[in-house]
């Protein structure tokens, strides 16, 4: 089979490797779709000294396929799978965990102290099989494209995540910061739960995008002051929820900025530092 390997330096190349028989409890996946996260790119730009030395930290190869937002179709199983057979089609939940700590036993796998995942230790999905263990694949429905699919297996459901501890709902207005995949994403979800949602990005596409998924009011925080725009569509109170997907300082600043008394807030993007008002925080938000 082939797969992508990065190589360092914004260089990448596919290569051929043995297609892997799936184990007990494992199931081989084929890929029909496989996204382009933010990590990837992350990922592609780095030094190869520093990809190695990444993977290695977590007991990875350097000549790990990359990507960890697959979908596809079961090709073969191995002894003891029950829950999907060949010719399912799946996505793959990126995170393997140890199975026995707390986060594990809770479902937060992601938090796991031993965590390893696709495309960084384990083979990736940018390639024409991927192998996994079978509590890590959820059935899709016919319904879901393979392509819309592979991007909510990543950037839908950490958006996902986001707006249901948030919880906005039809009495909040809600502004989100950073309109990219996993910030369209949250648009959509936070319209769907009935807030009004108002979109900062930088970038005229994205905010058109927005506004035709559901948001009521979008800024180009290159021509506006997102705080002033935001304070007036508010009538001064400022927002009862907010999140930035930027992972941008000065962003995640004016989103805090924006809050009203009492506002539930969530940082997603990772980026650069930040400073933070404490009495701000202590006065203003929870």
């Amino acid at each position: 089979m082939k797969g992508v390997v990065f190589l360092g330096d914004r260089k990448a190349e596919v290569r051929e490797f043995p297609t892997p028989d799936p184990g007990s409890g494992q199931v081989l996946v084929r890929m029909k779709a496989s996204s382009i996260c933010g990590t990837d790119m992350h990922f592609y730009r780095k030094s190869w000294d520093d990809l190695v030395a990444f993977r290695q930290s977590f007991n990875g190869s350097p000549d790990t396929i990359t990507g960890h937002e697959p979908c596809g179709v079961v090709e073969a199983v191995g002894s003891h799978v029950m829950t999907v057979k060949p010719g399912d089609r799946v996505t793959v939940y990126q995170h393997v965990g140890c199975e026995r700590c707390g986060f594990c036993r809770r479902g937060d796998v992601m938090f796991c102290p031993k965590r390893t995942g696709y495309g960084s230790v384990h083979n990736g999905s940018a390639a024409d099989f991927t192998l996994v263990p079978e509590r890590n694949c959820l059935e899709l429905p016919d319904a879901l494209s393979f392509e819309r699919a592979a991007v909510l297996s990543c950037a839908g459901g950490t958006a996902y995540q986001s707006i249901k501890r948030l919880a906005p709902s039809g009495k909040d207005t809600m502004a989100i910061f950073g309109l990219g995949p996993v910030g369209l994403c949250a648009v959509m979800f936070a319209v769907a739960r009935g807030a009004r949602v108002i979109g900062v990005d930088l970038v005229p596409e994205r905010l058109e995008l927005a506004r035709q998924i559901g948001a009521s009011d979008t800024v180009n925080a290159t021509q506006d002051n997102p705080l002033e725009v935001i304070q007036d569509f508010t009538g001064g109170k400022g927002v009862d929820a907010g999140a930035d997907y930027s992972g941008n300082s000065q962003a995640q600043e004016a989103m805090l900025a924006c809050a009203g008394k009492g506002a539930r807030l969530a940082i997603v993007g990772v980026g650069e530092s930040f400073s933070v008002d404490t009495l701000q925080i202590s006065s203003h938000i929870k």
